[in-house]
């Protein structure tokens, strides 16, 4: 502000000096260059008021950076100004760009949540790592002879998708996709000396109407697992308590005799969640087996009994068998004895 202020002081004293200058020349009348008098008065008023501007300019181009820059940067000023408006044009198409993308990235998000909403409710026709097809195939047989039942599994497997409403490509096509992982379980099986359980299993939930996925083949001994009339887990039980408690401390029992059974070796469901068939002299079900308990009105030791030889393979049928115990109530969790070896 004070150097405008300085300017203007200035500006006026040169503009009242020139005045003088020019009323003094005009009364004089002399001259310069020849010219006359009145003519001379006129180019000492224009001078003055040149030097007043070439004053003002040198002063403001001296105290403001700014000046400078528009005196003597403007074209280049000009160019970065285009080049700015290039590059706001470039990215304003890049925002429309990304716009639409996002647009599409949100609706690919809507059809994939919406994918996994009708996988989440619609009808599951196999669950993940459920037995698809499964089979025994014997051992000291020759390679034609193991793939011919492989073959008969594969069959098996897309017939019975098929009637769960699964869509499935042709046998032969089925079986090219997985031909090197076949020939390469024909090789094992026919050299082994055991029988050999192949079964196909469900590599993700599958539901009605999808088109059959990723199958994951298992290959394992078909090894005895418990021996006829073993006991395999038992369970202190109180049969003063509710049926409620009784029927959860029943189903607990039996989740860990089918986990127990499953890491020993056993192909496991999970689609019903069960290692095999319940079955007693004098109960018929689970709720029959319950009222037992509860009728019996005391604490006793529930013991499960293996009813025949049980393999890899499957089904567990078991037995339960009373003992009687003291008054002290314990739940423990079923130890199952380590699987004794087998001569085949």
């Amino acid at each position: 502000m004070i150097y405008i202020v300085i300017l203007v002081i200035i500006s006026s004293l040169i503009a009242y000096l020139g005045d003088v200058l020019g009323t003094y020349v005009g009364k004089k009348r002399l001259t310069v260059l020849g010219l006359r008098p009145r003519v001379t008065a006129v180019v000492v008023a224009i001078s003055t008021g040149i030097f007043i501007t070439l004053l003002t300019l040198g002063v403001m181009t001296i105290l403001s950076e700014d000046v400078r820059t528009a005196l003597f940067h403007m074209n280049s000023l000009r160019q970065d100004l285009e080049s700015l408006q290039n590059e706001t044009r470039g990215l304003e198409q890049v925002k429309l760009r990304l716009e639409k993308d996002k647009v599409e990235l949100t609706q690919d998000v809507e059809r994939l949540t919406t994918t996994v909403r009708i996988k989440e409710t619609g009808s599951v026709a196999f669950r993940k790592d459920e037995p698809l097809a499964v089979t025994i195939i014997p051992a000291s047989q020759s390679i034609n002879e193991v793939m011919k039942q492989l073959t008969t599994l594969v069959i098996n497997l897309t017939g019975r998708v098929r009637r769960q409403g699964v869509k499935v490509e042709d046998e032969i096509n089925f079986f090219t996709a997985n031909k090197k992982q076949l020939d390469g379980m024909a090789a094992h099986i026919a050299s082994s000396t055991q029988d050999m359980v192949v079964g196909a299993i469900a590599a993700e939930n599958i539901n009605a109407g999808e088109q059959l996925g990723n199958v994951r083949f298992i290959l394992l001994p078909n090894d005895r697992i418990f021996q006829k009339n073993q006991s395999i887990a038992s369970i202190q039980i109180d049969g003063r308590l509710d049926r409620g408690k009784i029927a959860r401390n029943l189903k607990q029992f039996m989740d860990e005799i089918n986990q127990e059974v499953v890491n020993l070796g056993m192909i496991a469901n999970p689609l019903t969640g069960r290692f095999g068939d319940l079955s007693s002299d004098s109960m018929l079900s689970f709720y029959d087996m319950v009222n037992r308990i509860k009728d019996l009105d005391r604490q006793f030791i529930l013991i499960a009994v293996v009813l025949e030889d049980t393999y890899a393979i499957g089904p567990l049928n078991v037995s339960f068998r009373f003992e009687e115990t003291g008054e002290s109530i314990l739940t423990t969790k079923p130890k199952v004895p380590d699987k004794e070896p087998v001569d085949k």
